[in-house]
């Protein structure tokens, strides 16, 4: 009889949710689902129930700490998938890359890292999930994530953060009790695709079923028994009814060693050896314990038999952590010790035997004491991990070779390098990692410790992490570090590119030019090629001005050539500065050439990102908002990043207020501080909230918002992102019109797009009424919807000249614009005040087949899901053809749209 029961019990509500995730997938969904139970709760029988007949690809977090490989069960999964199929649907150029996850995938060696290895192999990884779910759905299985190493979780919260676009579902297990990575998984939880399975104890009647498999029949009493001791965990119930006549045991422990202690000697000395580790390869455990085949097998056979262990691979793996625990546990220390130093000499001797060889030899020689030879295993196996692009665990050993570094004579020797070195590359793979957290005690250790001239990279360091806490001190820092580093060298040329490239995206354009030359002419003076090119394109950016200067240098260097990744930026600062300068249609070229650029150099879901936010804001300057609400819908489906969906709640705020009506902005967005942060997100996104208040109608709230952002300190920074801001800040009216007069007085507009803004500025706070000269600089650059609005004022500066034709003829072209773009609000406006000055009310032009369509589901009732419904379209749809019609018919609401529309025969 076998401990472990056939019969599927409970876990039904919990199994629908994952096949709902899954049909989900299927459609084309984002989805994903976290199983979260205590130990013994039944994960992994419930993912196996789930995953029956399906296309599944599995890995597994082990309990080996740092002896496992980096992106362990990434490598199962590739494995799974096979190296044919690997091979088949993968670039060249990605393979190298893969094969850090999968040795043996191809004989070519991987690229030097240059910084974003890692991002590119997690993108290489996405591509080929969804390649792989080409050919039919693929459920994507990691089990134990608590256990997960750092670059696991790295590249977990990428695929999550980044659903992917085909039929995959991933599927992730974990222990909720683990303080160690509860927080990082209560955050993928919070994704909005993210479904969490939390898994209750079995009920008595489950656990009936359960012990009905597992024995034939469920006596009431021995159902009882196994509920009350084993509390529904389903580990602990067939713990339990393995041995019914035992004494109730004091810890679940107690349950399982006394399965253990049933077993044969041979059996029990070799559980005792494979506990060394959660799993273990046959021919190493072979080797450790001196039992070649066949005694091995027959040794092990017991233990499979009775569900203590299971086969995985060419090796064997306990059936639950829980049991390894109990096994390991029950060791005296000296018997413990002895088994880590029997497995170190083994595969010492064969390196071949572990997968891992430099790592597991840092445990088990540090397990039973000898601190020289673990730590030269640590500095041996950090290199390793630094050339898998797997920092975290870098860090890890890094670390334990310090730990160890002072109970080692001679420590140096052995790692070629002295301490302070060693912390200082310890810094560097906590940047590499971006883990704050674990490098910033490090830096200021290594600062402790050291003197001028090497201070000034370890401040750079400093500042790249607080870089990733977005703490205003990294420039501090970087200042000080390019002061220190007073020397002609490769630190100044790294400080200089750093402090450069800070400068840039805070605006302070000319320092970051100047740093930035310096940095090229020092980089080439010393035969170096490493940072320059980076420099050049922080130095051309820097002299476009964000537009307002001379793009020509930006553009020759990026048609010149440049590494991929110095490529993609170099196009996205000039889909910048086309934007900023009212080249609307260059500006979508150079996004689509950028994106495409992107996805070819395995960088779309990181130095990509920024283009997709200039492709939306494109689409929306030219009036094409439909496409942009489309546009960015998809951006925001498919990614996560905090920082990316900050900048997306911009334009989802812009397309809010201009229409009138859609999604809102998510609210965690609106907390942030409007008087902080870099002008390029601050700004925008204060304008818009702005503009969406003034749109309906809540002065205070707009008033309140102007307020915040006109305290920002570095209002004035950067003219492209101000003057939107002042124009905005200015309708809202107020007391604050003298600060914004005097504000944008001093402030220089050198684009056209710039000198609109400025003339509205002026007719708003008491200046020359120059409407015109808005009106006709938005003309010629093409975007309709601050042209609507600039007629429109310029027809109410008209009644207030008493030049009412002129007035009525703004009004007629800005309700067609209004009309067209869907622009309910300034619709309504240019309706009330047409009105209220005596003229015919504007018309917005006929109602479309589809608008006349909405309009007589309106005038019944319809809501838009149902309009939604009734006409096979999405409520987005929706609701754009019904703000379109209150633009048309210049109306505040749907009930006054069913009015107008039956007054003119229209429903």
């Amino acid at each position: 009889m076998g401990t472990v029961s056939p019969v599927f019990a409970g876990r039904g509500a919990e199994l629908r949710a994952l096949r709902a995730a899954h049909e989900r997938a299927c459609a084309g969904e984002a989805a994903a689902v976290l199983v979260g139970a205590e130990a013994g709760g039944g994960k992994t029988r419930l993912v196996a129930e789930f995953t029956r007949g399906l296309r599944t690809l599995t890995g597994a977090c082990l309990d080996l700490g740092v002896a496992s490989l980096p992106y362990a069960p990434f490598g199962a999964v590739l494995r799974s998938a096979g190296r044919e199929a690997i091979v088949s649907l993968t670039p060249a150029a990605a393979l190298p890359e893969l094969a850090r996850l999968m040795p043996g995938l191809t004989a070519a060696a991987p690229p030097p890292d240059d910084g974003a290895g890692q991002v590119r192999l997690f993108e290489h990884v996405l591509t080929l999930v969804e390649r792989l779910a080409a050919a039919g759905p693929v459920t994507l299985v990691i089990e134990d994530a608590h256990w997960a190493d750092g670059s696991t979780r790295d590249l977990l919260t990428f695929l999550f953060r980044n659903p992917p676009r085909a039929a995959v579902l991933p599927v992730v297990t974990f222990r909720p009790e683990e303080p160690g990575t509860r927080p990082w998984l209560a955050e993928l939880a919070r994704l909005p695709h993210v479904t969490r399975l939390d898994l209750p104890p079995l009920t008595p009647a489950e656990v009936a079923d359960q012990v009905r498999g597992i024995l034939g029949d469920a006596d009431p009493g021995a159902v009882r028994d196994a509920h009350a001791r084993g509390g529904g965990n389903p580990l602990f119930v067939e713990a339990i009814i393995a041995d019914p006549g035992a004494a109730v045991p004091g810890s679940l422990r107690d349950l399982l060693l006394a399965r253990v202690h049933r077993l044969p000697r041979a059996t029990g000395a070799a559980l005792r050896a494979a506990a060394a580790g959660t799993r273990v390869g046959h021919d190493l455990l072979a080797a450790v314990t001196d039992m070649p085949d066949p005694g091995l097998s027959e040794a092990l056979r017991p233990a499979v038999d009775r569900g203590l262990l299971v086969a995985d691979g060419d090796g064997y793996a306990f059936r639950h952590a829980l049991i390894r625990e109990a096994v390991h546990d029950d060791m005296l220390p000296g018997e413990r010790s002895a088994l880590h130093r029997r497995f170190a000499e083994t595969i010492e001797r064969s390196p071949e035997l572990s997968d891992a060889p430099a790592s597991a030899l840092a445990v088990h020689w540090q397990a039973c004491g000898d601190h020289a030879r673990a730590l030269a295993a640590a500095w041996r196996a950090a290199g390793e991990r630094k050339a898998a692009t797997a920092y975290a665990e870098q860090l890890d050993f890094l670390e334990r070779v310090l730990d160890l570094w002072d109970r080692v004579p001679g420590a140096a020797a052995l790692t070629g390098l002295g301490r302070h070195e060693v912390m200082a590359e310890a810094v560097r793979a906590a940047g590499s990692a971006g883990d704050p957290r674990r490098g910033l005690p490090l830096v200021q250790r290594a600062l402790d410790e050291t003197g001028d001239e090497r201070a000034a990279e370890l401040l750079t360091l400093r500042a790249l992490m607080l870089g990733f806490r977005g703490d205003d001190a990294e420039l501090d820092d970087l200042r000080e570090a390019e002061r220190l580093a007073a020397e002609p060298g490769p630190v100044r040329v790294l400080t200089l590119a750093r402090l450069s490239g800070r400068l840039l995206v805070r605006g302070e354009t000319g320092e970051a030019e100047r740093l930035g030359r310096e940095g090229i002419e020092l980089d080439r003076r010393l035969g170096r090629s490493a940072m320059t090119r980076d420099l050049e394109v922080t130095v051309a950016a820097a002299a476009a001005r964000d537009g307002d200067g001379d793009i020509g240098p930006l553009d020759r260097l990026r048609r010149r050539g440049l590494p991929p990744r110095a490529h993609v930026r170099a196009l996205n600062f000039l889909a910048h500065c086309h934007l900023n300068a009212g080249r609307l249609t260059e500006a979508l070229a150079t996004t689509a050439v950028g994106l495409a650029a992107a996805e070819d150099a395995g960088l779309a879901h990181s130095a990509g990102l920024p283009l997709a936010v200039n492709e939306v804001e494109a689409l929306y300057r030219l009036g094409r908002w439909d496409e942009a609400a489309d546009t960015l819908r998809r951006w925001l489906e498919r990614h996560h990043g905090p920082a990316f969906r900050v900048q997306m709640m911009i334009w989802r705020t812009a397309l809010l207020a201009a229409w009138g009506t859609g999604p809102e902005p998510d609210p965690r967005t609106l907390d942030l501080p409007f008087d902080a942060g870099f002008p390029q997100t601050t700004l925008p996104l204060a304008q818009m909230v702005i503009e969406w208040r003034l749109a309906e109608d809540d002065r205070p709230a707009a008033r309140a918002a102007a307020d915040a952002v006109l305290r920002h300190p570095r209002l004035t920074v950067q003219p492209c992102y101000a003057w939107p801001l002042l124009e905005a800040a200015a309708r809202a009216g107020g007391p604050r019109l003298p600060r914004i007069a005097e504000i944008a007085a001093r402030l220089p507009a050198a684009t056209p797009v710039a000198a609109a803004h400025r003339a509205a500025v002026n007719a708003l706070t008491g200046g020359d009424a120059a409407w015109d000269t808005a009106a006709g600089a938005w003309e010629r650059l093409e975007q309709p919807y601050p042209l609507a609005v600039a007629l429109f004022d310029a027809a109410c500066a008209d009644l207030a000249a008493g030049e009412r034709a002129a007035a009525g003829a703004r009004f007629e072209r800005a309700a067609a614009i209004a009309a067209r773009l869907g622009a309910a609000p300034l619709a309504r406006r240019v309706s009330e005040r047409s009105r209220r000055a005596g003229l015919s009310g504007p018309s917005g032009g006929p109602l479309t087949a589809r608008e006349s369509e909405v309009i007589r589901l309106l005038a019944r009732g319809r809501s838009n899901r149902e309009i939604a419904e009734e006409l096979v379209i999405s409520p987005k749809t929706a609701s754009v053809h019904v703000s379109h019609i209150l633009a048309k018919l210049g109306v505040a609401s749907r009930g006054e749209a069913v009015a107008a529309a039956r007054d003119r025969g229209l429903a």
